[in-house]
């Protein structure tokens, strides 16, 4: 895993692309999973999700757009995965149904 082009660290990057629970396709909701991570790996666990929620929000706002990129991208790699994961859509109940046409009265 060691050659001169890769790199291993602990950058946002790297946190971002482990499997998730859910894959968000939003950059927000990404960096605001990453954001409340950080608060509680520095203990703080006391801030309501409200708080947190605009706490995230300004500092989103004041980022710039190559801060956001990471997280931009990340989400568009989300979107790809999710993409390959859907599974075949069929109608309500799970089975195809034949339509059975009523017969008019006239002809029987």
């Amino acid at each position: 895993m060691s050659s001169p082009n890769f790199r291993v660290s602990c950058s946002t990057f790297g946190w971002a692309m482990r499997m998730t629970k859910s894959l968000s396709v939003n950059p927000y909701f990404l960096f605001l999973d990453q954001f409340r991570s950080n608060l509680q790996k520095r203990g703080i666990l006391q801030l309501k999700p409200i708080s947190i929620a605009k706490i995230a929000g300004r500092k989103w706002r004041q980022m710039t757009a190559e801060q956001k990129s990471v997280f931009i991208e990340i989400a568009k790699i989300n979107s790809a995965r999710t993409r390959m994961r859907a599974r075949p859509r069929l109608p309500v109940g799970g089975v195809r149904r034949c339509r059975i046409k009523r017969v008019p009265k006239e002809i029987l």
